[in-house]
């Protein structure tokens, strides 16, 4: 990808394609905003023969070669069996080694090898602490570039030997206007409100599962503020297909993101700004609900499921999470009712 193409996080890319790309740095944000195509894009721009310092050109041998993935200066490692470029498992303390390997060599073609490490979380920790001094003591003809989501997931001493740079989700009316360019289909603003900030989520994204996710979590959410019943509230989370969904790490984070995004609904109401909301098809359902409950309980809320979204991302038992939102909601009951 041309870097004026790249969509989102403009300031961190004029740094990055204006300035000296440090030898070891980490690129860490959300999925699906870009890091990794950023990432092969400064590659490609630092070993282009036919473009221009600011950008590539897309057409020499060089850019052709890594367009296709086999470019012999620019690795990909990454956590997935089949891989469609020169790279292996980020797992294996064997292929750090062979990174370790690699990393001393001149490069082949281009001005700079790249070494490129995606979902850099992954790597067991005998596999990152085999590249610790490569981090710390890479050749100047070097560049190693870290990637992941989940940057307090990598140990202390990776983090410290290279400078991060932090991408953003991407804004609503960013993703709608790139959805516009790329989908004809239906319901693209709902799609981008729903995307999590992020491209690639919202293009792969099964709209109507989600839609009916939603529903699912609001009929929940309505149900525990009208009767604030662990019974009813279990009955509910034994169903089909609610119950084996909750038994994953991803469909719990799958619905506590769908809940804060119901709960930000809530406050757009409490505060009286509803052009901000994303669920707009079910205006009149939020907007009963939003009439029984305080901004302070909204926001206490929003809190519990933001706290029990960074247990997930810890590990705590998927389910346990789940079920600990209800029962710290509950302690907040007496700032539910509205005052009469």
């Amino acid at each position: 990808m041309r870097l004026r193409d790249f969509v989102g996080n403009q300031q961190m890319v004029q740094i990055l394609r204006r300035g000296q790309l440090p030898q070891a740095s980490l690129f860490t944000g959300p999925e699906g905003v870009g890091k990794k195509t950023l990432a092969l894009s400064l590659a490609a721009l630092a070993n282009c023969k036919g473009g221009t310092e600011e950008e590539l050109c897309g057409t020499c041998p060089s850019c052709v070669k890594e367009a296709a993935g086999h470019h012999p200066d620019i690795w990909l490692f990454q956590p997935h069996k089949n891989l469609i470029r020169i790279g292996k498992d980020a797992r294996d303390p064997n292929t750090m080694r062979q990174l370790n390997r690699e990393v001393q060599f001149r490069p082949f073609e281009g001005r700079l090898r790249f070494f490129i490490i995606d979902q850099a979380e992954t790597m067991t920790e005998e596999a990152a602490n085999c590249i610790l001094k490569t981090l710390e003591e890479p050749p100047e003809t070097s560049r190693i570039i870290l990637i992941t989501s989940f940057p307090h997931r990598l140990l202390p001493t990776i983090r410290s030997r290279c400078q991060t740079f932090p991408f953003h989700p991407l804004g609503r009316e960013t993703i709608l206007s790139y959805l516009e360019d790329h989908l004809t289909e239906d319901h693209l603003e709902m799609r981008a409100s729903l995307a999590e900030g992020s491209i690639a989520i919202a293009l792969s994204l099964d709209l109507e599962e989600t839609l009916e996710q939603r529903d699912r979590m609001l009929g929940l959410l309505t149900s525990w503020c009208e009767q604030e019943s662990f019974e009813a509230l279990y009955k509910q989370c034994e169903q089909l297909p609610l119950r084996s969904e909750l038994k994953t790490r991803e469909g719990v984070w799958r619905y506590l993101n769908l809940l804060h995004r119901i709960g930000e609904d809530l406050y757009f109401l409490q505060v009286e700004t509803p052009e901000r909301i994303v669920n707009q098809d079910r205006l009149e359902d939020l907007q009963k609900l939003s009439e029984g409950v305080e901004l302070n309980w909204v926001r206490d809320f929003l809190y519990h499921v933001d706290r029990a979204r960074w247990d997930i991302d810890h590990y705590v038992n998927p389910l346990m999470c789940f079920e600990t939102l209800w029962l710290m909601s509950s302690n907040d009951v007496g700032n539910r009712h509205r005052q009469v």
